[in-house]
């Protein structure tokens, strides 16, 4: 039997980039009449949420509801395709923020990497909040499969516009289209 140490360790890395760390499904379109009020469907209302930032600010959903597009995205410092993901985050933000566009970024870590989520914030230069979700209250409403990556993009009405679960690199290209649309709308 052949064997092949070196590219064992290499396999989940690699699964882990093309599948996301919960799942690599994509949603779109009209939802289903069984799930049209769940919180991560296309066309749901948002719920309101109030959570701290790893430096202890409060920030709530219904500070941007009504007037900008949100980015609400979960992930954790155990994703690899959560931190690949992150600069290209970071440069929509940066390119939409004066035209009504918020991140708010959903930290899913447990006790035991908790503490990795300010050093990694810090270390990228990342300027949304970053919110800690250690009860899991935030994840709870909007991603209970606790997927990661798992971006929720919001109109500016509220209401779900589009769920990407996962990330492969490229998805950003879609992404930042489906930003450049919502912010253009009134």
């Amino acid at each position: 039997m052949k064997r092949f140490p070196r590219a064992l360790p290499v396999l989940p890395a690699v699964a882990a980039l093309l599948f996301g760390c919960g799942g690599a499904a994509e949603s779109g379109g009209a939802a289903s009449p069984s799930n049209v009020n769940a919180p991560a469907t296309p066309g749901a209302t948002a719920q309101d949420f109030e959570g701290r930032t790893f430096d202890g600010k409060t920030v709530r959903l219904s500070d941007h509801l009504g007037k900008d597009v949100i980015l609400l995205n979960f992930w954790g410092t155990f994703c690899d395709p959560c931190l690949a993901e992150f600069p290209h985050i970071q440069r929509i933000y940066d390119e939409n923020k004066k035209k009504g566009f918020a991140v708010l970024a959903v930290a899913m870590d447990g006790p035991e990497t908790e503490a990795q989520i300010a050093p990694f914030v810090n270390r990228n230069n990342l300027t949304f909040p970053v919110l800690v979700d250690g009860d899991s209250v935030i994840v709870g409403k909007y991603n209970p499969k606790k997927s990661a990556p798992l971006t929720i993009l919001f109109d500016r009405h509220g209401k779900v516009f589009k769920v990407h679960e996962g990330y492969n690199p490229g998805d950003e290209d879609a992404l930042e289209r489906e930003v450049k649309e919502l912010v253009a709308r009134e």
